[in-house]
């Protein structure tokens, strides 16, 4: 009788380890793969960035329809890893769900940065000249992004090389202030310098919406670094 139940259990154990634990380990979580997707993701949040440097740059609107383009690639690429990440959200049941909702947010607002470039650009498409304002935000989105991809590189130990994580969340919140001087400058000046045709207060309004729609791209990097301030707190994800 002792006997059989040994190999009763033996045989237990065996079907448990070809059959059950196979399956089980879909289930489990995959942190490294989460990391993977977030470097990407802020990855493209850079690649971003730059094209609207590089349209600023070379001062040539006939190249706005071409990095329009571009950027409406990349912003389905980005799009791709963020339901990647969904998808392993929803399989991972070993947290909370006030975990699942803050890597939700981050991954959202990391992927609104580059939704927000590739809106503005897509704005500019319907104007006839490159607006200085645009050249103004540029450089300081690009800053922002680039902390950002630093600061999510350093999610797999919670530190970098050249800094502490905090260090690179306040520097984001500092280039997003910069933004917001720009942002005051340009709103004055839009609505209280005279027009001289009904077409100039057209591109006004126009040019409001793309410095309403740059300021926001920056308010969501100030959201960003507030998500890696969280895992930080928390000392992880």
């Amino acid at each position: 009788m002792k006997r059989d139940k040994i190999r009763s259990g033996r045989t237990f154990l065996l079907v448990l380890n070809n059959l059950v634990l196979p399956k089980v380990s879909v289930f489990l979580p995959h942190d490294r793969k989460f990391f993977d997707l977030f470097e990407a993701l802020a990855d493209k949040t850079v690649e971003a960035a730059e094209l609207l440097v590089e349209l600023c740059n070379a001062g040539d609107y006939s190249r706005v329809s071409e990095i329009s383009e571009r950027l409406g690639v990349l912003e389905n690429e980005a799009d791709t890893i963020v339901h990647e990440i969904l998808h392993e959200l929803f399989f991972d049941h070993t947290r909370v769900t006030e975990e699942k909702g803050d890597i939700r947010y981050f991954a959202h607002n990391l992927d609104n940065v580059i939704d927000g470039i590739e809106k503005a650009v897509r704005r500019l498409t319907f104007m006839h000249t490159l607006p200085e304002l645009v050249s103004e935000f540029a450089p300081v989105i690009l800053a922002a992004s680039k902390e950002i991809n630093t600061a999510v590189h350093c999610l797999r130990n919670m530190r970098c090389g050249d800094g502490s994580l905090e260090a690179h969340c306040i520097r984001i919140n500092e280039l997003e202030n910069e933004a917001d001087e720009i942002n005051r400058r340009w709103l004055r000046w839009l609505m209280t310098t005279p027009t001289k045709s009904p077409d100039e207060v057209l591109e006004r309004l126009l040019l409001k919406e793309v410095v309403e729609i740059l300021e926001d791209t920056m308010d969501q990097c100030e959201d960003v670094a507030n998500s890696l301030e969280t895992f930080r707190l928390k000392g992880g994800f």
